[in-house]
C-alpha cells in the first residue's frame, strides 16, 4: 500500500480529518468529477458534506507527499581527536 504524507491541511470541507506532518495510507485512489486525483486513506473520515451541503469523497492527492522508497536522510559526523 501506498504511504503518504500530509503536506497540506487548510481549507479542509467539514468533518475532514487530516493533519499537516501526518503520514496516512491510500487505500484506493481515483479521478474526481473535478479531474483531480483523490485518495481514500485508511483510518480517518472519508467522506461528509461541505458547508454548502454538497457531498465530498477522498482527499485531494495534492494534498499530499508520497513518501513510498524514500529513505530518511543520515547525517554521519565525523569527529576529529586531537
Amino acid at each position: 500500500m501506498k504511504k503518504v504524507v500530509c503536506i497540506n491541511d487548510k481549507q479542509l470541507p467539514l468533518g475532514a480529518e487530516v493533519v499537516e506532518g501526518q503520514i496516512y495510507t491510500v487505500r484506493e485512489s481515483f479521478i474526481n468529477g473535478f479531474d483531480q486525483r483523490v485518495y481514500l486513506l485508511v483510518g480517518v473520515r472519508n467522506k461528509g458534506r461541505t458547508k454548502f451541503g454538497l457531498p465530498w469523497n477522498g482527499y485531494r492527492s495534492d494534498r499530499f507527499e508520497d513518501i513510498n522508497g524514500v529513505k530518511e536522510e543520515q547525517k554521519e559526523v565525523a569527529y576529529a581527536l586531537n
